[in-house]
Protein backbone atom coordinates (compact mmCIF):
# COMPACT_ATOMS: atom_id res chain seq x y z
CA UNK A 1 0.00 0.00 0.00
CA UNK A 2 2.50 2.19 0.44
CA UNK A 3 4.46 1.93 -2.57
CA UNK A 4 1.04 2.55 -4.32
CA UNK A 5 -0.01 5.77 -1.79
CA UNK A 6 3.63 6.82 -3.18
CA UNK A 7 2.80 6.27 -6.73
CA UNK A 8 -0.30 8.32 -6.22
CA UNK A 9 1.20 11.44 -4.87
CA UNK A 10 3.86 12.09 -7.36
CA UNK A 11 0.91 12.62 -9.93
CA UNK A 12 -0.57 15.27 -7.57
CA UNK A 13 0.77 19.13 -8.32
CA UNK A 14 3.91 19.71 -7.17
CA UNK A 15 2.21 21.72 -4.36
CA UNK A 16 0.00 18.99 -3.32
CA UNK A 17 2.49 16.70 -2.97
CA UNK A 18 2.49 16.14 0.49
CA UNK A 19 6.26 14.67 0.61
CA UNK A 20 7.39 17.40 -1.55
CA UNK A 21 5.90 19.83 1.03
CA UNK A 22 7.15 18.44 4.00
CA UNK A 23 10.89 18.38 2.11
CA UNK A 24 10.49 22.00 1.22
CA UNK A 25 9.17 23.15 5.01
CA UNK A 26 12.18 21.28 6.23
CA UNK A 27 14.62 22.82 4.06
CA UNK A 28 12.63 26.38 5.02
CA UNK A 29 14.00 25.91 8.57
CA UNK A 30 17.07 24.20 8.07
CA UNK A 31 18.88 26.01 5.46
CA UNK A 32 18.35 29.49 7.99
CA UNK A 33 18.95 27.86 11.04
CA UNK A 34 22.08 26.93 10.40
CA UNK A 35 23.29 30.44 9.31
CA UNK A 36 21.84 31.78 12.77
CA UNK A 37 23.68 29.12 14.23
CA UNK A 38 27.06 29.89 12.03
CA UNK A 39 26.83 33.91 12.63
CA UNK A 40 26.37 32.72 16.51
CA UNK A 41 29.54 30.76 16.20
CA UNK A 42 31.38 32.79 14.59
CA UNK A 43 30.78 36.12 17.31
CA UNK A 44 31.02 33.78 19.92
CA UNK A 45 34.72 32.88 19.00
CA UNK A 46 35.52 36.43 18.09
CA UNK A 47 34.87 37.24 21.36
CA UNK A 48 36.31 34.15 23.47
CA UNK A 49 39.86 34.90 21.97
CA UNK A 50 41.88 37.83 20.23
CA UNK A 51 43.92 34.69 18.32
CA UNK A 52 42.51 35.02 14.99
CA UNK A 53 44.13 31.80 14.49
CA UNK A 54 41.04 29.90 15.88
CA UNK A 55 39.15 31.69 14.37
CA UNK A 56 40.59 30.58 10.82
CA UNK A 57 39.91 26.83 12.76
CA UNK A 58 36.69 27.09 13.27
CA UNK A 59 36.00 27.25 9.08
CA UNK A 60 39.10 24.52 8.69
CA UNK A 61 37.99 22.14 11.27
CA UNK A 62 34.17 21.95 9.16
CA UNK A 63 36.05 21.86 5.98
CA UNK A 64 37.96 18.73 5.78
CA UNK A 65 35.54 16.36 7.03
CA UNK A 66 33.00 17.67 4.76
CA UNK A 67 35.50 17.51 1.85
CA UNK A 68 37.06 13.81 2.73
CA UNK A 69 33.49 12.26 3.48
CA UNK A 70 31.90 14.08 0.55
CA UNK A 71 31.84 10.72 -1.57
CA UNK A 72 31.18 8.45 1.19
CA UNK A 73 27.93 10.46 1.89
CA UNK A 74 26.96 9.96 -1.90
CA UNK A 75 27.26 6.42 -1.42
CA UNK A 76 25.54 6.40 1.66
CA UNK A 77 22.26 8.11 -0.05
CA UNK A 78 22.26 5.54 -2.08
CA UNK A 79 21.82 2.73 -0.37
CA UNK A 80 20.11 4.19 2.87
CA UNK A 81 16.59 5.87 3.26
CA UNK A 82 17.18 9.04 2.52
CA UNK A 83 14.80 10.72 4.86
CA UNK A 84 16.65 8.91 7.40
CA UNK A 85 19.66 10.81 6.90
CA UNK A 86 18.18 14.23 6.85
CA UNK A 87 16.30 13.78 9.44
CA UNK A 88 19.30 12.16 11.23
CA UNK A 89 21.71 15.12 9.82
CA UNK A 90 19.19 18.07 11.08
CA UNK A 91 18.09 16.27 15.03
CA UNK A 92 22.20 15.40 15.73
CA UNK A 93 22.70 19.45 15.00
CA UNK A 94 19.67 20.41 17.41
CA UNK A 95 21.37 18.04 20.14
CA UNK A 96 24.40 19.42 19.39
CA UNK A 97 23.31 23.03 19.57
CA UNK A 98 21.62 22.22 22.76
CA UNK A 99 24.80 21.08 24.03
CA UNK A 100 26.49 24.64 23.34
CA UNK A 101 23.50 26.35 24.95
CA UNK A 102 24.18 24.33 28.33
CA UNK A 103 28.15 25.65 28.30
CA UNK A 104 27.25 28.89 27.44
CA UNK A 105 24.33 29.17 30.38
CA UNK A 106 27.09 27.47 32.77
CA UNK A 107 29.62 29.69 31.40
CA UNK A 108 32.20 27.03 30.53
CA UNK A 109 32.11 27.40 27.08
CA UNK A 110 35.43 27.16 25.32
CA UNK A 111 37.88 26.99 22.02
CA UNK A 112 37.97 23.85 21.84
CA UNK A 113 33.84 23.62 22.37
CA UNK A 114 33.58 25.63 19.45
CA UNK A 115 35.99 23.68 16.88
CA UNK A 116 34.29 20.21 17.58
CA UNK A 117 30.75 21.40 16.82
CA UNK A 118 32.10 22.81 13.86
CA UNK A 119 33.89 19.92 12.73
CA UNK A 120 30.44 17.62 13.58
CA UNK A 121 28.40 20.05 11.46
CA UNK A 122 31.19 19.31 8.92
CA UNK A 123 30.50 15.49 9.14
CA UNK A 124 26.89 16.18 8.76
CA UNK A 125 26.79 18.43 6.13
CA UNK A 126 28.48 15.36 4.19
CA UNK A 127 25.68 13.38 4.66
CA UNK A 128 23.23 15.62 4.38
CA UNK A 129 24.09 17.53 0.76
CA UNK A 130 24.18 14.44 -0.97
CA UNK A 131 21.08 13.00 0.58
CA UNK A 132 18.60 15.97 -0.09
CA UNK A 133 20.23 16.35 -3.80
CA UNK A 134 19.09 12.94 -4.43
CA UNK A 135 15.88 12.53 -2.40
CA UNK A 136 13.99 15.30 -4.83
CA UNK A 137 13.84 12.95 -7.60
CA UNK A 138 12.28 10.39 -5.52
CA UNK A 139 9.38 12.67 -4.55
CA UNK A 140 8.68 14.23 -7.84
CA UNK A 141 7.85 13.24 -11.93
CA UNK A 142 10.65 13.82 -14.06
CA UNK A 143 8.56 16.97 -15.95
CA UNK A 144 8.56 18.65 -12.11
CA UNK A 145 12.23 18.35 -10.90
CA UNK A 146 13.12 21.69 -12.62
CA UNK A 147 10.43 23.96 -11.04
CA UNK A 148 11.34 21.48 -7.39
CA UNK A 149 14.76 21.85 -7.58
CA UNK A 150 13.85 25.54 -8.13
CA UNK A 151 11.94 25.80 -4.53
CA UNK A 152 15.10 23.95 -2.52
CA UNK A 153 17.78 25.94 -3.98
CA UNK A 154 15.48 29.09 -3.49
CA UNK A 155 15.93 28.34 0.03
CA UNK A 156 19.48 27.97 0.17
CA UNK A 157 19.82 31.74 -1.35
CA UNK A 158 17.37 33.58 0.99
CA UNK A 159 19.41 31.70 3.91
CA UNK A 160 22.19 33.92 3.54
CA UNK A 161 19.96 37.10 3.89
CA UNK A 162 17.89 35.98 6.56
CA UNK A 163 20.38 33.99 8.47
CA UNK A 164 22.99 36.35 9.66
CA UNK A 165 20.19 38.80 9.62
CA UNK A 166 18.09 37.22 12.13
CA UNK A 167 21.33 35.78 14.35
CA UNK A 168 23.04 39.69 14.17
CA UNK A 169 19.93 40.98 15.49
CA UNK A 170 18.91 38.38 18.13
CA UNK A 171 22.65 38.29 19.81
CA UNK A 172 22.22 42.16 19.77
CA UNK A 173 18.94 41.74 21.71
CA UNK A 174 18.83 38.48 23.42
CA UNK A 175 22.49 37.35 23.78
CA UNK A 176 24.30 33.76 22.80
CA UNK A 177 21.97 32.01 24.49
CA UNK A 178 19.25 33.47 22.65
CA UNK A 179 20.48 32.83 19.38
CA UNK A 180 21.63 29.22 19.38
CA UNK A 181 18.15 28.84 21.16
CA UNK A 182 16.49 29.68 17.71
CA UNK A 183 18.90 27.58 16.19
CA UNK A 184 17.89 24.69 17.91
CA UNK A 185 14.81 25.23 17.24
CA UNK A 186 14.56 25.46 13.68
CA UNK A 187 16.79 22.58 13.49
CA UNK A 188 14.40 20.51 15.75
CA UNK A 189 11.64 21.57 13.24
CA UNK A 190 13.40 20.40 10.14
CA UNK A 191 14.21 17.17 11.58
CA UNK A 192 10.40 16.59 12.74
CA UNK A 193 9.37 17.90 8.99
CA UNK A 194 11.27 15.37 6.97
CA UNK A 195 10.24 12.42 9.88
CA UNK A 196 6.48 12.90 8.32
CA UNK A 197 8.05 12.23 4.65
CA UNK A 198 6.86 8.43 3.45
CA UNK A 199 9.62 7.11 1.24
CA UNK A 200 9.80 3.59 0.06
CA UNK A 201 13.22 2.77 -0.59
CA UNK A 202 13.46 0.62 -3.85
CA UNK A 203 15.63 -2.24 -5.31
CA UNK A 204 16.66 -2.58 -8.55
CA UNK A 205 16.51 -6.04 -9.89
CA UNK A 206 18.91 -7.49 -12.18
CA UNK A 207 21.18 -4.61 -11.93
CA UNK A 208 24.69 -4.79 -12.34
CA UNK A 209 26.44 -3.72 -9.28
CA UNK A 210 30.04 -2.00 -8.81
CA UNK A 211 32.50 -1.30 -6.47
CA UNK A 212 32.48 2.50 -5.21
CA UNK A 213 36.37 2.20 -5.88
CA UNK A 214 35.33 0.79 -9.71
CA UNK A 215 32.68 3.79 -9.78
CA UNK A 216 35.35 6.26 -8.43
CA UNK A 217 37.88 4.81 -11.16
CA UNK A 218 35.68 5.50 -14.11
CA UNK A 219 34.61 8.68 -13.40
CA UNK A 220 38.42 9.73 -13.21
CA UNK A 221 39.23 7.89 -16.34
CA UNK A 222 35.99 9.83 -18.03
CA UNK A 223 36.85 13.18 -15.79
CA UNK A 224 40.80 12.97 -17.46
CA UNK A 225 39.67 12.57 -21.25
CA UNK A 226 37.08 15.73 -21.64
CA UNK A 227 39.31 18.57 -21.89
CA UNK A 228 36.71 21.06 -20.96
CA UNK A 229 35.80 19.17 -17.19
CA UNK A 230 39.58 19.57 -16.72
CA UNK A 231 39.62 23.57 -17.44
CA UNK A 232 36.70 23.98 -15.04
CA UNK A 233 37.75 21.75 -12.32
CA UNK A 234 41.43 23.87 -11.86
CA UNK A 235 39.86 26.95 -12.82
CA UNK A 236 38.02 26.08 -9.26
CA UNK A 237 40.61 24.29 -7.56
CA UNK A 238 42.87 27.62 -7.64
CA UNK A 239 39.91 30.29 -6.89
CA UNK A 240 39.32 28.11 -3.83
CA UNK A 241 42.40 28.44 -2.73
CA UNK A 242 43.09 32.42 -3.41
CA UNK A 243 39.09 33.50 -2.57
CA UNK A 244 37.50 31.26 0.30
CA UNK A 245 39.57 31.48 2.92
CA UNK A 246 39.94 35.01 2.64
CA UNK A 247 36.99 36.23 1.95
CA UNK A 248 35.25 33.76 4.70
CA UNK A 249 37.74 34.96 7.23
CA UNK A 250 38.19 38.50 5.99
CA UNK A 251 35.05 39.82 7.07
CA UNK A 252 34.58 38.99 10.43
CA UNK A 253 38.38 40.08 11.03
CA UNK A 254 37.70 43.36 9.25
CA UNK A 255 34.40 44.28 10.84
CA UNK A 256 35.81 43.22 14.51
CA UNK A 257 39.50 44.51 13.88
CA UNK A 258 39.38 47.41 11.53
CA UNK A 259 35.73 48.50 12.08
CA UNK A 260 35.40 48.51 15.51
CA UNK A 261 32.00 46.84 14.58
CA UNK A 262 29.27 44.97 16.01
CA UNK A 263 28.00 41.50 15.16
CA UNK A 264 24.96 43.59 13.33
CA UNK A 265 27.79 45.06 10.95
CA UNK A 266 29.00 41.37 10.19
CA UNK A 267 24.81 40.09 9.51
CA UNK A 268 24.96 43.51 7.67
CA UNK A 269 27.79 42.01 5.22
CA UNK A 270 26.62 38.61 4.91
CA UNK A 271 23.39 39.85 4.43
CA UNK A 272 24.37 41.45 1.29
CA UNK A 273 26.12 38.20 -0.07
CA UNK A 274 22.78 36.76 0.12
CA UNK A 275 20.95 39.65 -1.65
CA UNK A 276 24.35 39.38 -4.02
CA UNK A 277 23.90 35.93 -4.80
CA UNK A 278 20.11 36.23 -5.10
CA UNK A 279 20.14 38.74 -7.35
CA UNK A 280 22.86 36.67 -9.57
CA UNK A 281 20.26 33.83 -9.69
CA UNK A 282 17.62 35.65 -10.55
CA UNK A 283 19.79 37.40 -13.31
CA UNK A 284 20.93 34.10 -14.77
CA UNK A 285 17.12 32.61 -14.79
CA UNK A 286 15.97 35.67 -17.16
CA UNK A 287 18.33 35.69 -19.38
CA UNK A 288 20.08 33.66 -21.70
CA UNK A 289 23.96 33.41 -22.07
CA UNK A 290 24.72 33.02 -25.68
CA UNK A 291 28.63 32.89 -24.69
CA UNK A 292 28.89 31.38 -21.23
CA UNK A 293 32.57 31.32 -21.54
CA UNK A 294 33.31 34.26 -22.29
CA UNK A 295 30.88 35.51 -19.21
CA UNK A 296 32.78 33.43 -16.79
CA UNK A 297 36.08 35.27 -17.62
CA UNK A 298 34.80 38.55 -17.93
CA UNK A 299 32.30 38.31 -14.36
CA UNK A 300 36.30 36.23 -13.43
CA UNK A 301 38.55 39.50 -14.20
CA UNK A 302 35.48 41.38 -12.11
CA UNK A 303 35.49 39.60 -9.19
CA UNK A 304 39.66 39.83 -8.43
CA UNK A 305 39.55 43.31 -9.49
CA UNK A 306 36.35 43.97 -6.76
CA UNK A 307 37.73 41.49 -4.40
CA UNK A 308 40.91 43.82 -3.87
CA UNK A 309 39.12 47.05 -3.97
CA UNK A 310 37.27 44.87 -0.99
CA UNK A 311 40.72 44.61 1.22
CA UNK A 312 40.79 48.89 1.11
CA UNK A 313 36.90 49.33 2.63
CA UNK A 314 36.76 52.75 4.69
CA UNK A 315 33.73 51.53 6.29
CA UNK A 316 30.97 48.65 6.65
CA UNK A 317 28.57 50.22 3.84
CA UNK A 318 31.17 50.25 1.80
CA UNK A 319 32.12 47.04 2.16
CA UNK A 320 29.03 45.61 1.65
CA UNK A 321 28.09 47.00 -1.28
CA UNK A 322 31.17 45.30 -2.90
CA UNK A 323 30.74 41.73 -1.34
CA UNK A 324 27.16 42.36 -2.87
CA UNK A 325 28.40 42.53 -6.31
CA UNK A 326 31.15 39.81 -5.75
CA UNK A 327 28.14 37.81 -4.64
CA UNK A 328 26.50 38.73 -8.04
CA UNK A 329 29.66 37.87 -9.81
CA UNK A 330 30.26 34.69 -8.24
CA UNK A 331 26.80 33.29 -9.36
CA UNK A 332 27.79 34.24 -13.04
CA UNK A 333 31.08 32.44 -13.00
CA UNK A 334 29.51 29.35 -11.09
CA UNK A 335 25.99 28.44 -12.61
CA UNK A 336 26.98 28.93 -16.19
CA UNK A 337 30.06 26.74 -15.28
CA UNK A 338 27.89 24.35 -13.64
CA UNK A 339 25.82 23.98 -16.95
CA UNK A 340 28.86 23.55 -19.29
CA UNK A 341 29.32 20.76 -17.43
CA UNK A 342 25.99 19.28 -17.26
CA UNK A 343 25.45 19.86 -21.30
CA UNK A 344 28.78 18.44 -22.11
CA UNK A 345 28.62 15.65 -19.89
CA UNK A 346 27.32 11.56 -20.43
CA UNK A 347 23.92 11.53 -18.39
CA UNK A 348 25.15 8.18 -16.97
CA UNK A 349 28.85 9.76 -15.75
CA UNK A 350 26.85 13.38 -14.70
CA UNK A 351 26.04 12.14 -11.20
CA UNK A 352 29.78 11.82 -10.51
CA UNK A 353 31.08 14.58 -12.70
CA UNK A 354 29.27 17.18 -10.54
CA UNK A 355 29.86 15.34 -7.56
CA UNK A 356 33.83 14.92 -8.83
CA UNK A 357 33.18 19.08 -9.11
CA UNK A 358 31.97 19.98 -5.73
CA UNK A 359 34.92 17.25 -4.04
CA UNK A 360 37.58 19.18 -6.37
CA UNK A 361 36.41 22.87 -6.21
CA UNK A 362 36.40 22.31 -2.43
CA UNK A 363 39.58 20.79 -2.17
CA UNK A 364 41.83 23.72 -1.04
CA UNK A 365 39.31 25.56 0.73
CA UNK A 366 40.28 23.60 4.21
CA UNK A 367 44.08 25.02 2.87
CA UNK A 368 42.89 28.48 1.99
CA UNK A 369 41.38 28.70 6.15
CA UNK A 370 44.44 28.02 7.71
CA UNK A 371 47.10 29.80 5.02
CA UNK A 372 44.87 32.94 5.44
CA UNK A 373 44.60 32.31 9.24
CA UNK A 374 48.63 31.92 9.97
CA UNK A 375 49.27 34.93 7.90
CA UNK A 376 47.47 37.36 10.35
CA UNK A 377 48.88 35.38 13.01
CA UNK A 378 52.34 36.30 11.89
CA UNK A 379 50.93 39.65 11.70
CA UNK A 380 50.35 39.86 7.93
CA UNK A 381 47.21 42.61 7.59
CA UNK A 382 43.94 40.86 5.91
CA UNK A 383 43.56 43.78 4.13
CA UNK A 384 46.62 43.02 1.95
CA UNK A 385 45.95 39.83 1.96
CA UNK A 386 42.80 40.00 0.60
CA UNK A 387 44.23 43.00 -1.99
CA UNK A 388 46.86 40.51 -3.15
CA UNK A 389 44.23 37.30 -3.81
CA UNK A 390 42.22 39.48 -5.65
CA UNK A 391 45.14 40.23 -7.90
CA UNK A 392 46.18 37.17 -8.51
CA UNK A 393 42.82 36.03 -9.02
CA UNK A 394 42.23 38.48 -11.95
CA UNK A 395 46.12 36.97 -13.21
CA UNK A 396 44.37 33.40 -13.36
CA UNK A 397 41.58 34.96 -15.05
CA UNK A 398 43.57 36.83 -17.61
CA UNK A 399 45.14 33.52 -18.88
CA UNK A 400 42.26 31.85 -19.37
CA UNK A 401 41.05 33.96 -22.23
CA UNK A 402 43.40 31.87 -24.12
CA UNK A 403 41.23 28.92 -22.89
CA UNK A 404 39.58 28.27 -26.48
CA UNK A 405 37.31 24.87 -25.41
CA UNK A 406 35.92 27.44 -22.63
CA UNK A 407 35.33 30.40 -24.87
CA UNK A 408 33.90 28.34 -27.78
CA UNK A 409 31.55 26.83 -25.53
CA UNK A 410 27.77 27.42 -26.43
CA UNK A 411 24.78 26.45 -24.39
CA UNK A 412 21.51 24.81 -26.20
Amino acid sequence: MDAIAEQEELKVPIFKNRNFVLLLISALFSSPGYFVYLIGAEWLMLNITDNRFYFGLLFFVAAIPRLVLLMVGGIIADRMNKRTILFLSDFSRAVLIGILIILIITDTVAIWHLLVLSGLFGISDAFSYPAMNSLIPTLLKDEQLQRGNSFIQMTSQISPILGPALGGTLIALLGFAGVFTVAFGMLLLASIAVLFIRVVQKREEGEEKHTPLADLKEGFQYARKNELIISVVVMALFLNLFFSGPIAIGMPVIVKDVFAGSAVSLATIQTSMGIGALTGAILLASFKLKKPGMAVISSLIGLGIVFSTTGLSANVWMMAGLVALMAVLTQIINIPLITMLQQSTDKKMLGRMMSMFMTVSTGLTPVSYIVTSSLIAVGVSIQWIIVVSGIIVTLIAVYNIRNKKLLEFQLV
